[in-house]
């Protein structure tokens, strides 16, 4: 019998120290099942990150060729007017002919050499105005030069020979930043 009592005894004692120690690895196992959670949602976030980083570089890519694609209608809209003006087929004898507001009486004044050789028209992916600068008028080739670009994302012009114009260019520009542009070279015809 006194070895049942000790044995029950022995039970007694055991049975604390289990149950503490049973609670102590519930506690292990929620601060292991916490902690499991949190690395799996870092690892989730960071599978985004790296997902989604080349997604918008594609995105960025894409405005930036459809700014591009843009930028050249632009530049034939441009030397179209440009076209048209030097063709200057307002007939003297038309009586009450009818100009756009932006154009004097004067008829001799729409000439190719009396529009503007810079300006805005248009807007880009970001919203910003595509500027241009006709760089030649029609020379002996017949062709006409025109260079048209867009501030970029940031909408800041960050290439400096762009920046001043009163400067002439002869070529297309090294684009500085993230300015993007064309430089078309169109038959006057």
């Amino acid at each position: 019998m006194s070895k049942v009592f000790s044995k029950a005894r022995r039970n007694v004692k055991e049975r604390p120290s289990i149950f503490g120690g049973k609670l102590m690895k519930n506690e292990q196992k929620q601060e292991f099942k916490s902690s499991g959670v949190l690395a799996l949602l870092g690892l989730v976030g960071f599978s985004t990150a790296i997902i989604a980083t080349p997604w918008n570089r594609q995105i960025q890519d894409s405005k930036s060729e459809t700014a591009r694609q843009k930028a050249e209608v632009v530049g034939y809209q441009v030397v179209q007017i440009y076209r048209e003006a030097s063709k200057n087929t307002v007939s003297e004898d038309k009586a009450g002919g009818r100009l756009p507001a932006s154009v004097s009486e004067d008829k001799s004044s729409l000439t190719a050499e009396n529009l503007r050789s810079t300006g805005t028209m248009g807007t880009d992916p970001w919203g910003q105005p595509y500027r241009y600068r006709i760089l030649s008028g029609a020379d002996t080739t017949g062709k006409i030069k025109i260079l048209v670009w867009s501030s970029g994302p940031n909408q800041k012009v960050e290439t400096a020979s762009l920046d001043d114009e009163g400067k002439s260019l002869d070529s297309q520009p090294l684009y500085e930043g993230d300015d993007l542009g064309v430089l078309l070279s169109v038959s006057h015809n």
